[in-house]
């Protein structure tokens, strides 16, 4: 029982830092792609970044949201 506990640990362990490791690339791709030559001094253009960044975690949440729906409803 122990091992399948720490085997369930361990996936789930991989599949949040694979879920890390995805919105931080995809975050960083978005920051050069968009915002590689911008200054953030006005306010305008820190109001896209903050809608850019809500786009790209919605998109991340999306790619990952069936594998993790079920992680957190392993128990019920």
């Amino acid at each position: 029982m122990r091992e399948l506990n720490n085997k369930r640990k361990s996936e789930d362990d991989r599949l949040y830092e694979s879920v890390n490791n995805y919105t931080k690339f995809k975050l960083v791709e978005m920051l050069i792609e968009k915002y590689k030559d911008k200054s953030l001094g006005n306010i305008n253009v820190i109001e896209e970044l903050a809608d850019d960044t809500l786009d790209v975690l919605h998109l991340c949440g999306m790619k990952y949201y069936q594998k993790l729906h079920s992680n957190f409803n392993k128990d019920d």
